[in-house]
């Protein structure tokens, strides 16, 4: 279902005395925070707890109070070279729903320099998870949720990064897209991309992931690696008996 890899290694991101508030409110305070390269990170919370602040701070997209993130010891918010080795879907305004899936492909190839063959080829290997109604190529503001969320997702792994960076990926679609999506993720973690996964499913991110982060009221609470009891303890923790 994946192309073949371009990258030998992942990315690293480190976050140091990062902090967002907005007003008196506190939405973010980690003191430290590393990712390695090749690690598959999830991470997990209620509402609210911090998991879309810290990867919008990731990618630039909102400015800290205080503190940085650096992606392989580039400081995300002083650069821009950061961004040829990053591929993120966090919502739908990360589309452009005038244009069609096939569109909308060419113009993310083309901005980390693919051809429109290049790109047309690297998505045809998710024909299967697109299922006939992306395939069709209607305009995307045509798709439902989660078939704009499809676009969305391999809009993000087209330029085959180094760093990959999902927000909810699994919501809003089917039992079979999630289970497809599933495998999709775990060849990224086999060709050696770093994962940053933030999701409300337990069981899928914990299947995917290496490791898992539990954000509460703007900090991690919790660092555990995914283990065959992780999604046990997780349960636990949201509801506890």
């Amino acid at each position: 279902m994946m192309p073949p890899s371009s990258f030998d290694i992942g990315a690293t991101v480190t976050a140091t005395d990062l902090v967002k508030r907005y007003g008196a409110t506190e939405a973010l305070s980690i003191d430290h925070l590393a990712v390695l390269p090749g690690e598959a990170v999830a991470l997990v919370g209620n509402n609210g707890a911090g998991k879309t602040t810290l990867l919008r701070l990731a990618l630039d997209l909102i400015r800290a109070t205080s503190g940085q993130v650096h992606i392989n010891d580039i400081a995300v918010a002083e650069s821009d070279a950061w961004k040829p080795s990053v591929g993120a879907f966090l919502d739908a305004g990360f589309l452009i729903d005038y244009l069609r899936p096939s569109e909308y492909f060419r113009l993310v190839g083309g901005a980390y320099g693919l051809s429109a063959a290049e790109s047309d080829e690297r998505a045809a290997h998710y024909a299967d998870f697109f299922g006939p109604t992306v395939e069709a190529d209607p305009l995307i503001r045509d798709l439902s949720l989660g078939n704009a969320g499809k676009v969305g997702i391999v809009g993000a792994l087209l330029p085959e990064p180094s760093l990959v960076v999902l927000d909810e990926p699994f919501a809003n679609l089917d039992p079979r897209a999630r289970l497809q999506l599933e495998s999709i993720l775990r060849c990224e973690r086999e060709r050696g991309a770093t994962l940053l996964v933030s999701s409300h499913d337990l069981d899928h991110v914990v299947d995917v992931c290496s490791r898992v982060l539990v954000l509460a009221d703007g900090r991690v609470v919790r660092d555990t690696p995914s283990t065959g009891d992780t999604l046990g303890e997780l349960r636990s923790f949201f509801a506890p008996a």
